[in-house]
């Protein structure tokens, strides 16, 4: 096998038709504290995915919904984006009693409307964003996930379990803040494993 690759062999699929979509809450994934270069500060952020059932590919022989995601700071402070889609998305704001302490994993599961938007990026290439999520209409079919939903929480989930995360999302996890602290406690030796070792050596080194 030639390890000579060019941009030619990846696999390429057009952008998910712009427009309104029905689509289901497939993933939730917990990125931990990611330092933006642009603000110049770390905030907790977190990925949300849909899969899109009338948008399918083929991969391998095999057909699956198409999936699209967006990154979010993980605040429901009344300017967040993340409260602003929820909202819209459940079709109401959030109580006093909400606000204090809203579980994400609620969403997982749950159908919408998502408006897909085409922007180009500055490779020239068209991408598919989320211009916007809304509640379903009363009446219609929910929709159903082709396969099993993918959820990360980063402070409570086996740290080895980001392996079975999609590449691209691990890495992104593994820049975190978040991920190098957990890491280096779960690797580190407990201090008195250490003063132990020395004390029953009695050498410095």
């Amino acid at each position: 096998m030639s390890l000579i690759v060019s941009e030619n062999e990846t696999p390429k699929f057009e952008p998910i038709a712009e427009g309104t979509h029905l689509a289901v809450c497939n993933m939730l994934v917990d990125l931990g504290m990611q330092y933006s270069e642009k603000f110049g500060k770390s905030n907790r952020k977190v990925l949300i995915g849909w899969e899109i059932p009338d948008e399918v590919i083929e991969v391998d022989g095999e057909k699956h919904g198409r999936s699209i995601s967006k990154r979010y700071t993980a605040s429901l402070n009344e300017k967040s984006s993340l409260r602003k889609d929820l909202a819209s998305w459940r079709g109401r704001d959030f109580t006093a009693e909400e606000l204090a302490a809203f579980d994400l994993k609620n969403i997982v599961g749950t159908s919408c409307l998502i408006n897909v938007i085409h922007k180009e990026g500055t490779n020239g290439k068209i991408y598919a964003n989320i211009g916007g999520i809304m509640k379903l209409p009363k009446g219609m079919a929910k929709a159903m996930p082709s396969e099993p939903a993918i959820v990360f929480d980063l402070d409570n989930d086996p740290l080895d379990s980001i392996d079975n995360l999609p590449d691209w999302i691990a890495e992104e996890i593994k820049r975190s803040s978040t991920y190098e602290e957990r890491a280096y406690a779960e690797i580190k030796p407990p201090i008195e494993d250490v003063l132990e070792e020395e004390d029953e050596t009695g050498l410095p080194f």
